[in-house]
């Protein structure tokens, strides 16, 4: 089996958040500057490039990575509030994170200790983590067209996704697809892998910049080491879809803050 090493090394480029505080104060300081430009950005959908580069080196993408791989795990409260305050200046900056936090705490109920290694130390590292998880023409919520495949000792993926939000601003996609068997799982494939194909198709009347499209997959390969079993999470009791809810909420959350305070300023 291969291992995960040889996916990507790179030096620490982000900066280490030391405390729930810090965390907050961040937010409103990267929240002041996106606001500026937030609606000529959704207005002429001009993608937030440089906007996510600023968050991926603040730190804020690994607030969640558990302590004992060197994150401070912050409260589902904080990361709510951050999410929040990002919202609140770019309800489209707020939520392209949504589900790298959802990844990343997939991650940690159903990796093992050496994926949990790896992809927190890149996480801390600032890579953004986006989804391939969406489908268009499903029979049921939790069944996937886009199927996992044995290929020697490694998988093949192939299907199509859509509402890919964060793909096109991400590191790595994260491509959820059912096995022979219908279980379900998540792998980790570097965003220039051969066969994926990204696709910038998104237009939604609101958050126009999530980039959320189309994502192809035509026989990815994946090895092994880098294929989370994510069906074993709905397995037993837990929380991993709450954490997404929560984070959602807080994304409306902030629009609904910026909403009552752009009414304020307008009866003043």
């Amino acid at each position: 089996m291969s291992t995960l090493t040889h996916l990507k090394s790179e030096p620490v480029r982000a900066h280490r958040i030391v405390d729930e505080g810090q965390a907050i104060e961040i937010a409103h300081r990267l929240a002041e500057r996106f606001r500026t430009t937030a609606a000529e950005r959704d207005r002429e959908r001009r993608l937030p490039h440089t906007e996510l580069d600023e968050l991926a080196a603040s730190g804020l993408l690994a607030i969640t990575v558990p302590e004992e791989f060197g994150g401070i795990d912050v409260s589902n409260v904080v990361l709510a509030e951050v999410t929040a305050i990002l919202s609140e200046a770019d309800s489209s900056i707020g939520q392209i994170p949504q589900n790298h936090f959802y990844i990343l705490e997939a991650l940690r109920l159903d990796g093992s200790e050496a994926q949990k290694a790896f992809f927190y130390e890149r996480a801390l590292a600032g890579d953004r983590f986006g989804n391939a998880l969406s489908e268009v023409g499903t029979k049921t919520v939790g069944h996937y067209n886009t199927r996992i495949t044995p290929d020697g000792a490694d998988y093949r993926i192939s299907g199509r996704k859509f509402y890919s939000t964060g793909v096109l601003f991400a590191d790595w996609v994260v491509i959820f697809a059912n096995d022979p068997e219908e279980r379900l799982t998540m792998s980790f494939v570097p965003k220039g892998a051969d066969g994926i194909e990204i696709i910038d198709d998104w237009d939604g009347i609101g958050q126009r910049t999530t980039g959320s499209g189309t994502t192809v997959l035509d026989k990815v390969h994946v090895p092994a080491s880098s294929v989370v079993w994510h069906h074993k999470g709905f397995e037993r009791p837990g929380t991993i879809g709450s954490v997404g809810q929560i984070i959602h909420a807080a994304v409306d959350l902030g629009i609904a803050r910026a909403a009552l305070a752009d009414t304020i300023d307008f009866v003043k």
